[in-house]
């Protein structure tokens, strides 16, 4: 047998030689490899916490847009109940407010009525109201039944100086109440016809000065409140009307030489039924009848000395509209449900 060959020197230095440079390539490797795996730790950390802070920030958002939608809704409800009240007031203003109550629930019940029956403080309350009518009713008898008889005295001689002193300080007190009476005048806000309008303005309610003389005399000083000017120009709207009537005839296709309270009756004419007000022949308030002429809603046709057409109050033509609209939308309910049942079948 032949013995193996050993390995010479130099073969074992050339081996030496070429394995160096590869333990530092691998050990370059190794260590780049680390490098990129500690930065893509740090780059994980990084995407970790910017999620989350994308998180934190998108819930902030949206709870301020939250918070900000319901500011908008309460501003919407207050912009619409502001509405609702603008609208309460201009129809306040031109007469137009109409309220639809619905008086279903308003009925008193069997139950509410044994309770108010067997109140004993509504029993009290009224039979003490009983014996107070009944104790001034006897008063008033007696005093009636009593004897009426006046003694007599005899007169006082007063002289002729002081009962003329008396007289001027009462005349002139009288004239004071008078002055006073016509600087505060209050227009009546009862009246309810053009008749009335026109007899306060030309010759005065009963033992009230005219409007007429209060204006020659005071000029405007005498309508010291907004209210007193407000209702006042509506007035002078309706007695400026009745003048034009008056002296212009023939522009309204009436009569020559019509007396005033024969354009009175003209301007009464139009507020009972003689117009067109909203497309209807309505019996006017004096308000109404204001907006009716400051608004020139007016036409030829409405002027007449005789009345036309007899009109009702507004709200009944509104609360018929109301309940037309009401039986439309029944009506499309129930061919919608009808419709919706032949489907079904």
């Amino acid at each position: 047998m032949s013995s193996p060959v050993m390995p010479s020197t130099e073969s074992l230095h050339s081996v030496n030689y070429t394995e160096r440079p590869d333990r530092a390539f691998l050990s370059f490797l190794v260590d780049q490899l680390t490098k990129v795996e500690e930065q893509n730790e740090w780059l994980k950390a990084k995407v970790i916490q910017l999620e989350k802070e994308q998180e934190e920030f998108y819930l902030d958002g949206q709870k301020r847009m939250e918070v900000g939608f319901r500011n908008v809704a309460k501003c919407v409800d207050e912009v619409s109940a502001m509405k609702e009240v603008f609208k309460e007031i201009v129809g306040i203003m031109s007469g137009e407010r109409i309220r639809f109550v619905d008086n279903a629930r308003q009925n008193v019940t069997s139950e509410e009525a044994h309770r108010v029956s067997s109140s004993t403080l509504l029993a009290n309350n009224s039979s003490r109201e009983r014996q107070e009518r009944r104790q001034q009713y006897e008063n008033d008898c007696v005093a009636l039944n009593r004897d009426s008889s006046v003694k007599t005295e005899d007169s006082v001689n007063i002289p002729r100086a002081l009962q003329d002193e008396d007289e001027s300080d009462a005349r002139e007190g009288s004239q004071d109440a008078n002055l006073s009476q016509m600087a505060n005048y209050k227009i009546n806000r009862a009246i309810q016809s053009v008749h009335d309008v026109a007899r306060e303005y030309f010759e005065g309610l009963p033992n009230r000065p005219s409007l007429m003389s209060l204006e020659r005399r005071y000029g405007s000083t005498w309508r010291r409140s907004s209210k007193e000017r407000t209702i006042f120009a509506k007035r002078m709207c309706i007695i400026n009307k009745i003048n034009d009537v008056r002296q212009n005839p023939s522009h309204y296709g009436l009569p020559e030489n019509i007396n005033r309270n024969m354009a009175i009756k003209v301007v009464e004419n139009i507020r009972l039924g003689n117009n067109n007000f909203k497309g209807h022949h309505c019996r006017l308030s004096l308000s109404q009848l204001y907006t009716y002429f400051s608004k020139k809603m007016d036409c030829s046709d409405d002027y007449s000395l005789s009345l036309k057409n007899r009109g009702e109050p507004r709200r009944i033509y509104l609360m018929r509209e109301r309940e037309a609209r009401l039986e439309r939308g029944n009506g499309e309910e129930e061919v919608v449900i009808s419709k919706s049942s032949t489907e079904v079948e």
